[in-house]
């Protein structure tokens, strides 16, 4: 019974998380900002699969980074990721 309660919830999740990047409409060049409220730079490039987004490219300091899609949010012209600026500092 544990077992298939587990599959349950994580298959909901995952179609939550899709859903969710699947319906953001992330406008190129839009402003990007961390989970801290830093701005990070400007989307270069929109990673998708099956029409759903599965990252974002930017450039931070000297690097191109890829921020995951289940981590972003759009509000208005704004892209808003949950993590904070080190993280994406981090990323590769």
């Amino acid at each position: 019974m544990k077992i298939m309660y587990r599959t349950m919830v994580s298959a909901m999740l995952l179609l939550s998380t899709s859903a969710l990047a699947a319906s953001l409409d992330i406008p190129r060049n839009a402003r990007i900002v961390s989970g801290d409220g830093t701005t990070l730079g400007r989307v270069d490039r929109i990673l998708t699969s099956n029409d759903t987004v599965t990252g974002i490219q930017l450039i931070v300091g000297d690097k191109m980074v890829v921020i995951p899609g289940d981590t972003l949010s759009v509000d208005g012209a704004v892209v808003k990721t949950s993590l904070s600026r080190k993280e994406v500092r981090a990323l590769r």
